[in-house]
């Protein structure tokens, strides 16, 4: 049985903790998700898969500032590991050889909006639509690739910004592991947060941007791998049976 765990309600930013606890109220079974359609039986975004036991995480990137992306995919590469990266589309266009790098890597480009919008889980349909469209095709012209998934600017989301994903063909998708490193943490402390507090179908969320992330990944990868966990994208994830 192969389910997805997602909040029912919700609208103010997301954090580990909040997550953990409403993983508890929001999963449904398999009978009443074939009942209706899944955003309709699911009313929020995924945060976590149910993997029956199956030791497979999503590491995931937001890419917003001037981190080392480079050093990240060599560390992704080096663990054997596949990563989505949610990409703002301002800054694909103006970090092009990134993107194209993050694809041929083999990694899984995420839509992350086109100008990270505070506010736009409250915009109007045209803007929503505008916003995501536009992220889209960015990637597009620069891959070929469409983007599957879409992560919503500081975890903000609405009924509105999930349907408007869904018809534009992405899911949203959240995190249950929030590794932190944007409060540039010792590289020690945001890989033992990261490595300690995930489990099967977990999520996990970090900056490309973040001052010490390129070096807690390593050991944030070490110590999943001592676990038994194994690295896939968020697509894999949440097709995984």
């Amino acid at each position: 049985m192969f389910l997805l765990y997602r909040f029912r309600r919700g609208r103010a930013a997301l954090c580990a903790v909040l997550c953990a606890a409403l993983l508890l109220l929001c999963s449904l079974p398999r009978t009443a998700r074939d009942a209706a359609p899944a955003w309709q039986a699911f009313s929020g975004p995924v945060c976590r898969a149910d993997t029956n036991g199956e030791p497979l995480v999503a590491l995931t990137f937001e890419t917003l500032g001037e981190g080392d992306t480079a050093r990240l995919l060599e560390v992704l590469a080096d663990h054997g590991a596949k990563a989505t990266f949610f990409v703002e589309g301002r800054w694909a266009a103006r970090h092009s050889e990134e993107v194209r790098a993050i694809a041929a890597a083999g990694h899984e480009l995420g839509n992350h909006s086109q100008t990270h919008p505070r506010g736009l889980s409250g915009s109007g349909a045209q803007e929503l639509r505008r916003e995501l469209s536009a992220c889209s095709e960015t990637l597009e012209a620069l891959t070929g690739l469409s983007p599957a998934v879409f992560r919503p600017p500081y975890g903000l989301w609405s009924e509105a910004l999930l349907a408007e994903s869904r018809a534009l063909g992405m899911e949203t998708v959240l995190w249950d592991i929030d590794s932190l490193d944007w409060r540039n943490d010792a590289p020690g402390v945001i890989a033992r947060r990261a490595a300690q507090e995930a489990g099967p179908g977990s999520i996990l969320r970090f900056q490309n941007g973040a001052l010490n992330t390129a070096t807690a990944l390593g050991g944030a990868l070490d110590a999943l791998e001592a676990r038994g966990f194994r690295f896939v994208t968020v697509s894999e994830l949440l097709a995984a049976r």
